[in-house]
């Protein structure tokens, strides 16, 4: 492989020139017999050296499974403007990681929403859709638990389910508090469901109140 360092250029460099205008290169730890034509293609050297790096982290830049520091976010904002700026603290490879995601990604599944609803808050939330008997399942009560499976209408913490209100579902983000859930999360939201469906959501302090 050449050598594309700063030495290497004026190395290059010095043996174009005629044959014995100057003394040769030293070799072997002998002494240098022209310092002023080393220091002067040293300088040659130099600015090749550093054009080659250049050219070198440019080609770099071209792709992104290579791209660095701000030519990485520069690409996440050609392709989606200001919807995916890079976090506090957030590295490279990780801020790679999500660019990709989206770029490709999985949409129209409840996996979608249950993971959109994990990035937002940071933590897992709750679907339930109405048509679904592993969220509903049947009537039941405090009284009679095992009707139903445990769960059923009327009684705190237990649900039931209809078949007259499809292609909807509601979404608990365990956010700590009761306030109304903000417009990026409700937005993210609706950019992973599939068109004509219906999320209701809701902010609950835990996921263990309801």
């Amino acid at each position: 492989m050449a050598d594309t360092s700063q030495n290497g250029f004026a190395l290059r460099v010095r043996r174009l020139l005629p044959a014995g205008w100057f003394p040769n290169p030293p070799s072997g730890g002998e002494a240098e017999q022209a310092p002023v034509l080393n220091a002067l293609l040293q300088g040659f050297g130099s600015v090749f050296a550093w054009v080659w790096g250049l050219l070198t982290g440019t080609d770099e830049q071209t792709r992104l499974a290579t791209m660095t520091g701000a030519f990485l976010d520069m690409f996440a904002a050609d392709f989606f403007g200001t919807g995916m700026p890079r976090k506090q603290g957030e590295s490279d490879d990780e801020y790679r990681k999500r660019i990709q995601e989206a770029l490709f990604p999985s949409l129209g599944t409840r996996p979608d929403v249950e993971t959109t609803i994990q990035y937002e808050v940071g933590q897992v939330g709750r679907v339930i859709e109405p048509r679904n008997a592993t969220d509903c399942k049947g009537l039941g009560s405090l009284a009679a638990p095992s009707i139903g499976g445990g769960y059923g209408y009327g009684v705190p913490a237990l649900r039931y389910g209809s078949r007259a209100v499809p292609f909807q579902l509601f979404v608990q983000l365990p956010t700590g508090d009761t306030d109304k859930p903000s417009a990026q999360t409700l937005t993210r939201i609706a950019a992973v469901m599939p068109a004509g469906t219906i999320a209701w959501a809701q902010d609950v302090e835990s996921l263990d109140n309801g």
